[in-house]
C-alpha cells in the first residue's frame, strides 16, 4: 500500500476510532491493517503475548509473522529495557490508564536499535474487563536523527562540538536566573590561547584549528556534568560554574591552565608544539547585573593575566 493511503488507512482503522471492532472482532481489524506498512499494528493478549502482525510490523522490525505469533510482547525491546521492565511497565500503564503514547527505544530482529513512536491501547470487553492491547509502531529514528542535526548546528561550534556563542549565552542567562533565584553561587571562567597569532602566521590556519580543538577538549574532559563550555569566537573560550563561588573557580581554572599547558598537539611526524592560555575569573554579585556584566568582569581579568605575563589565572575584583 503506497503511504499516502497506509496514512489515510489509518485515520480511518486507528484503534481509537476503532473500540467497538477491537472489542467485538479483533480478527477483523488485524485483516483490516494487515496491509499498512506505514506503521506496525499488531495486537497483544492480556497474558501479553503477540497475536496479529501486520506488514508494517515486519518491515520496521524485520520479523516475519511466523517469527513472533505466540511470543511474549517483551521480544521487541532490547537489553535495557527488559532490565528496566519497560513491556510490563507499558501493559500495566494501558490497563490503568487504558492509553499510553511515548517514544521508546524498540530492537529489530538482528538487535539493531531505533526510536519507535509507539501508541499502545487497552481493549476492553463491554463489561469493561480488559481483553488485550493493540499497539501502533512507527520507526522515527531517521525524524529523531535530523532533528538531532538540526539542534546541534543551531546550538553547537562546528570545529569544536562546545556550545556556540548564542546557546552558551542562552543557557548563561537561564543559570543566573536560577542562581538569583535560589541564592546560589555562581562563576564564569575566560580563556583566551596565548600567542594564537604567531601559531597561525608559523603553522598554518590547519594548526591553530587542531590547537583549538585540543584546548576544546581539555576543558569539556575536566569540568562537571553541571557546567558547560562556549567558544565566543576564534581563541576565546568561557565556561560557566552553576553552583560554585570564586574558591572553586579559581582552583578549576588553575587546574586547567596546568593541564592545557601539558598538551602537545602533533603538527608533522616527529614535531609537537605546546600551547598555554591567560585565563579571567569572575563570580556573581548581588550587585552583577547580567551575564554580559559577569562575562565583561572575567574579560578584564584575563586581560590582566595577559598584561601580567600570560599562562597565568587572575580573579575579577569588585
Amino acid at each position: 500500500m503506497p503511504l499516502t493511503s497506509a496514512h489515510e488507512a489509518m485515520g480511518d482503522l486507528a484503534p481509537a476510532h476503532n473500540a467497538r471492532l477491537l472489542s467485538n472482532d479483533p480478527a477483523r481489524y488485524s485483516a483490516l491493517v494487515r496491509n499498512i506498512s506505514a506503521y506496525g499494528i499488531y495486537l497483544v493478549d492480556a497474558d501479553g503475548l503477540i497475536l496479529s502482525w501486520n506488514r508494517g510490523a515486519a518491515s520496521i522490525t524485520n520479523y516475519a509473522e511466523r517469527e513472533v505469533l505466540g511470543q511474549p510482547y517483551s521480544l521487541l525491546f532490547p537489553e535495557a529495557a527488559l532490565k528496566e521492565g519497560q513491556p510490563l511497565k507499558n501493559l500495566t500503564f494501558a490497563r490503568s490508564s487504558g492509553h499510553s503514547h511515548e517514544e521508546q527505544v524498540r530492537r529489530k530482529r538482528s538487535g539493531e536499535e531505533f526510536i519507535g513512536q509507539c501508541t499502545l491501547d487497552a481493549i476492553r470487553a463491554d463489561d469493561g474487563s480488559i481483553t488485550g492491547f493493540v499497539e501502533v509502531l512507527q520507526d522515527i529514528s531517521e525524524q529523531k536523527r535530523r532533528e538531532d542535526q538540526l539542534y546541534q548546528r543551531a546550538t553547537r561550534d562546528a570545529l569544536t562540538g562546545v556550545f556556540n556563542r548564542g546557546h552558551f549565552t542562552e543557557m548563561a542567562v537561564l543559570e543566573i536566573d536560577r542562581a538569583r533565584r535560589f541564592g546560589e553561587p555562581l562563576s564564569a571562567i575566560m580563556l583566551d590561547i596565548d600567542h594564537f597569532k604567531k601559531v597561525n602566521d608559523t603553522y598554518g590556519h590547519h594548526i591553530g584549528d587542531q590547537v583549538i580543538i585540543a584546548l576544546a577538549r581539555t576543558l569539556t574532559a575536566q569540568i562537571r556534568n553541571i557546567d558547560f563550555v562556549g567558544r565566543l569566537g576564534g581563541e576565546e573560550f568561557a565556561i560557566l560554574l552553576p553552583r560554585a563561588n570564586k574558591e572553586p573557580a579559581t582552583e578549576v581554572a588553575q587546574r586547567l591552565r596546568l593541564l592545557v599547558s601539558e598538551q602537545h598537539v602533533p603538527i608533522a611526524p616527529d614535531q609537537e608544539i605546546d600551547f598555554t592560555v591567560s585565563i579571567g575569573v569572575a563570580a556573581l554579585r548581588p550587585t552583577t547585573r547580567n551575564l554580559q556584566e559577569l562575562l565583561r568582569n572575567a574579560d578584564a581579568a584575563l586581560y590582566t593575566a595577559k598584561r601580567e605575563g600570560r599562562n597565568r589565572v587572575e580573579v575579577w575584583f569588585e
